[in-house]
């Protein structure tokens, strides 16, 4: 769609001004397609993190926002204009995949992130209770998953709602503990995709979807403690 073409065009120049960015193994994603994207949850931001490293990839990313977000005024617009989804929690799960079962139906990329919320987790690593929504999808639509680990998103703007955006002047930012940089890193790693067939053979029972969620987050978390080595030490622990 050109809508959504042009608006991750400006998003991806945006970033690259606000912030330093580095992309690894984006061509893992799957050129055409029906794939489902998961990715750990930082920050508000995260979705434009992430559509632009899936505009390297070649792929438009459909993704599964709050219905809420759709009654925000212009916001709302451009979602439905660009083929977002909007997702119901009061819903059971089978009728609020639907509409994410029939854009994979359609071929293509469609981004969940498991965790359903931005991470409570003091240090913003993952946390332990997700969904399983992302492995519903792809045991159904057969097709394989892709897990994204990100990081830096958290510092352009946090969940406390301070952001790399709004800084005192220089000489007073110096004098400032725990301030952000002015330009945050961020990186965006892309694992090997998994499909079904894989998944099912990870763990102990191949009906049980938590297990297979836990295994998809396990790949995940791999890829997050080899981009946030410092922040993040113990990670695969």
């Amino acid at each position: 769609m050109i809508l959504y073409a042009v608006g991750v065009t400006v998003v991806d120049a945006a970033l690259g001004i606000l912030t330093r960015r580095e992309h690894r193994h984006v061509e893992r994603v799957p050129a055409s397609g029906a794939v489902v994207v998961v990715s750990n949850h930082l920050s508000v931001s995260d979705p434009l993190v992430l559509a632009s490293a899936l505009r390297r990839a070649g792929r438009q990313g459909t993704f599964l926002v709050m219905a809420e977000a759709f009654a925000w005024p212009g916001v709302g617009w451009l979602l439905r204009r660009t083929d977002q989804i909007s997702v119901r929690r009061d819903r059971d799960p089978a009728a609020a995949l639907q509409p994410a079962l029939d854009a994979l139906d359609r071929g293509w990329a469609v981004a969940i992130y498991p965790e359903g919320r931005i991470t409570t987790e003091p240090d913003y690593r993952p946390m332990s209770d997700v969904r399983t929504g992302a492995v519903r999808l792809a045991l159904t639509a057969d097709c394989p998953i892709v897990p994204v680990a990100q990081w830096g998103a958290h510092r352009l703007l946090t969940r406390e709602g301070t952001s790399s955006l709004v800084r005192p002047l220089r000489w007073l930012g110096r004098l400032r503990t725990g301030r952000l940089s002015r330009r945050p890193t961020v990186v965006v790693a892309v694992g090997e995709p998994i499909t079904p067939v894989q998944l099912r053979s990870r763990v102990a029972d191949p009906e049980d979807l938590r297990q297979m969620t836990a295994a998809v987050m396990d790949e995940l978390r791999v890829l997050l403690a080899e981009i946030a080595a410092e922040d993040l030490p113990g990670l695969r622990g």
